[in-house]
C-alpha cells in the first residue's frame, strides 16, 4: 500500500521545526538603534520571534493531525483487506462444497461396481441405484454384474446392497473404528468433537476401556471415560504414552506364552473385557509439547502393533498431513496402508456465514486410494455423560492354555491325567512361606485390576502416607489424585487398610490392617 501522508507530514515536520530554530536563534535577537526627537534610542528586535514561533507551532500541530488521520486511514485500510480474505475464503469454500456436490451419480456406481467386493457394507448412501443397469463408457468391456437372486434380503449368500435393503443403516460403516486404528479428520466446524464423542460412546457401549487424550477439554466434558491431559496436561499424556507402548510389548509376550491362536487370543481379551481404546484428540500441537520423539513412538505403534492385541486407537486432528499427526516423519505409506480415515466434510452457514457440519463425509479403506462418500450421525447434542453407557467391570476370565488335559463328561481319564491334575492342585493349594492364608485369600477375592496392585502394593510397604502413594504407585500406574482416592476408599471399606493422621504431622497416613 502506497502512504499518501507520510510525504506530506514530514514537510510540515520540516517546516515546522526550521520556523522553531530561527525563532529561538541568536540572529532574531540583535539590538536595533532609531533616533526620536534628536535621542537615538537602542532595542532588542526580540518581535521578530513571534510570528515564527507560532508558525513552527501551527506546522508541527499539523504534522500531528495528519499522523491521526494516517492512522485512522491505515486501520481502515487492514480491515477492509481482511473483509476481502475472509469473503475470499468463503467464496473458495462455497466452490469447494458446490464442486463435491456436484459429483455424477454415474461416476459414484462405476466406482462401486470396481470395488463392490470391498466397500459393499459402505454404499449405503446411494440410495434404489440399479447396479445392472451401469456400465463405464471408457472401457469397451461391460463391467460384470451380482448374481441376481430371487432370496429375500439378509438370507445367507445375498449381499446386503442399498437396492436389496432400503432399511439399511447409512452409518454402519461407523463399526469399523471400533477395533481398527482410525484417523477422524477435518477443518474447523466440520464436527470432528462432536463425531469423535459419538465413536466413544459406540466404543463404550461394546465394553471397550476407553481412554481419552484431550489436553483442551475439562474432566467434567467426559464423564464417566477416563480423561488425561485436562489443563494442557502434556507431562501426564506422555506418561501415558510410555504405558501404552509398553501395555502393546507386554500383551505381545503374554501372546507368545498362551500358545493360543490369534483368533483364540484375541477373544480372550474380549471376553476379559481388555479391549483398550485411545481417543489421541488435539493431535495439531502435540509434537511441540510432548517431551522427545514419544508422540511419533506412540503414532507409529499405534498403528502397526495395536491391531492385534486389542488396543486401538482413534486419532482426532485438522488435516492428515504428517506434520498435524504428532510431526511422525517417514510413515506416509504406513498411514495409507493401516488406517481407516473418515474426512469430515463442512459447508457454510447461510446466515452467519460460519463453517458448519454438512452431514457428509469421505471415507478412505487402508490399502485403497479412493475416497467414498458417507453420510454422518444425526447428532442432537455434544455428549458428555458417557456413564448411562459404561457396563459394569467384571472379573476377567483367564485365558484357556491348549496345554492343560481337559477330560470331557462320561470318560474315565487315563493314570497320567490324573498324575497331572493331581500336581497342578497341589502347586494352587500350597501357600507361600511368607504369606499368611487368611491375606492370601482376601487379596485373591479382590478383581485383577489397579485395586488389587494398591493392595499388593500397601501390604508390601505396611505404612506409608498418602501423597507418597499417590506420587509413586498413581504416577506408574497413569492414574490421577481422585482416581487414587477412590481405590483407598474401597479398600477402606473392605477393611483392609486404616488411616489416621499422627500428632506431630497434618499429612495423612495409611496403614495396612493385618488380621
Amino acid at each position: 500500500m502506497k502512504d499518501l501522508y507520510l510525504p506530506q507530514i514530514v514537510g510540515l515536520l520540516a517546516a515546522g521545526m526550521t520556523s522553531t530554530a530561527l525563532a529561538v536563534s541568536g540572529y532574531l535577537h540583535q539590538p536595533e538603534t532609531f533616533r526620536f526627537l534628536g535621542t537615538q534610542l537602542t532595542y532588542q528586535a526580540a518581535y521578530r520571534k513571534i510570528p515564527l514561533s507560532l508558525m513552527g507551532t501551527g506546522l508541527c500541530v499539523s504534522a500531528w493531525l495528519l499522523t491521526q488521520t494516517r492512522r485512522d486511514y491505515r486501520r481502515q485500510y487492514e480491515e477492509w483487506e481482511r473483509q476481502t480474505l475472509l469473503k475470499q475464503g468463503q467464496l473458495q469454500a462455497i466452490a469447494h462444497h458446490a464442486e463435491l456436490e456436484g459429483y455424477q451419480q454415474v461416476a459414484q456406481l462405476q466406482a462401486a461396481e470396481r470395488l463392490y467386493p470391498q466397500m459393499a457394507p459402505y454404499l449405503s448412501e446411494v440410495q434404489d441405484a440399479d447396479y445392472q443397469d451401469v456400465t463405464a463408457p471408457s472401457q469397451p468391456q461391460a463391467i460384470p454384474q451380482p448374481v441376481a437372486s430371487t432370496a429375500a434380503p439378509g438370507q445367507p449368500g445375498v449381499p446386503v446392497t442399498p437396492a436389496s435393503d432400503p432399511t439399511a443403516d447409512p452409518t454402519a460403516y461407523l463399526q469399523n473404528f471400533l477395533e481398527y486404528p482410525g484417523l477422524l479428520f477435518g477443518g474447523m466446524g466440520a464436527g470432528k468433537s462432536w463425531t469423535a464423542r459419538y465413536l466413544v460412546m459406540q466404543k463404550v457401549r461394546a465394553g471397550h476401556q476407553v481412554v481419552v487424550l484431550d489436553p483442551h477439554a475439562a474432566n467434567h466434558e467426559w464423564q464417566g471415560i477416563r480423561h488425561i491431559g485436562a489443563g494442557m496436561d502434556y507431562r501426564a499424556i506422555a506418561e501415558f504414552l510410555r504405558w501404552y507402548l509398553d501395555e502393546i510389548e507386554r500383551r505381545y509376550q503374554e501372546f507368545n506364552r498362551s500358545g493360543l491362536t490369534e483368533e483364540d487370543w484375541q477373544e480372550s481379551l474380549r471376553q476379559q473385557q481388555r479391549i483398550t481404546s485411545v481417543v489421541s484428540e488435539e493431535m495439531t500441537n502435540w509434537a511441540d509439547r510432548l517431551p522427545g520423539d514419544i508422540g511419533s513412538k506412540f503414532f507409529k505403534s499405534a498403528m502397526s502393533d495395536s491391531r492385534k492385541v486389542l488396543m486401538p486407537p482413534l486419532f482426532v486432528a485438522h488435516d492428515r498431513t504428517l506434520s498435524a499427526l504428532g510431526d511422525a516423519k517417514g510413515i506416509a505409506r504406513l498411514r495409507d496402508a493401516a488406517l481407516l480415515e473418515l474426512e469430515l466434510i463442512p459447508t457454510i452457514h447461510p446466515t452467519t456465514r460460519k463453517p458448519v457440519s454438512s452431514g457428509k463425509g469421505k471415507l478412505k479403506l487402508p490399502g485403497h486410494a479412493e475416497w467414498l462418500a458417507v453420510e454422518l450421525p444425526q447428532i442432537e447434542r455434544k455428549l458428555t455423560d458417557f456413564t448411562q453407557w459404561t457396563q459394569p467391570q467384571t472379573q476377567p476370565v483367564p485365558p484357556t492354555s491348549p496345554k492343560t488335559p481337559t477330560v470331557q463328561r462320561n470318560q474315565v481319564p487315563d493314570f497320567r491325567t490324573q498324575v497331572v491334575g493331581f500336581l497342578q492342585d497341589c502347586w494352587h493349594a500350597e501357600t507361600p512361606a511368607d504369606e499368611s492364608t487368611s491375606t492370601r485369600s482376601r487379596l485373591d477375592a479382590l478383581p485383577a485390576s489397579d485395586l488389587k496392585d494398591l493392595a499388593l502394593y500397601l501390604r508390601k510397604k505396611k505404612e506409608l502416607a498418602v501423597r507418597t502413594v499417590k506420587q509413586n504407585w498413581g504416577q506408574s500406574k497413569s492414574l490421577n489424585s481422585e482416581q487414587v482416592d477412590e481405590l483407598l476408599l474401597e479398600l477402606m471399606k473392605l477393611n483392609l487398610i486404616e488411616t489416621y493422621s499422627p500428632v506431630t504431622s497434618r499429612a495423612e497416613w495409611v496403614r495396612w490392617v493385618e488380621t
